[in-house]
């Protein structure tokens, strides 16, 4: 499953299911799809998602020739903070599908 991010003042973000409904859940929603914040609502799903992210450890394993680089929930969270960030600035909702 792939889960799209939508906000008007930022290109859509697409994701992995399982990383996408950890994120959501981390902002304070139903991990479910689809789902929306109002814009009222988004600063309070910023704030959430970068305190639960600043208690999440992503164990950087060390890979070894041939392995796939193991991607840590910090590192997806970025583009989705980002447009978070930019929803805020602008009062627009976010919703994903």
């Amino acid at each position: 499953m792939l889960v799209t991010f939508h906000s008007k003042d930022h290109y859509p973000i697409t994701m992995f299911g399982d990383p996408a409904l950890q994120l959501i859940q981390l902002m304070g929603a139903q991990p479910k799809v689809p789902g929306a914040f109002y814009a009222d609502d988004v600063p309070q799903a910023l704030w959430q998602l970068q305190e639960a992210l600043a208690d999440v450890t992503d164990t950087a394993m060390s890979q070894q020739p041939g392995e796939e680089p193991v991607v840590g929930l910090k590192q997806r969270a970025v583009p989705l903070l980002d447009m978070l960030k930019a929803a805020v600035k602008a009062q627009h909702s976010i919703h994903w599908d």
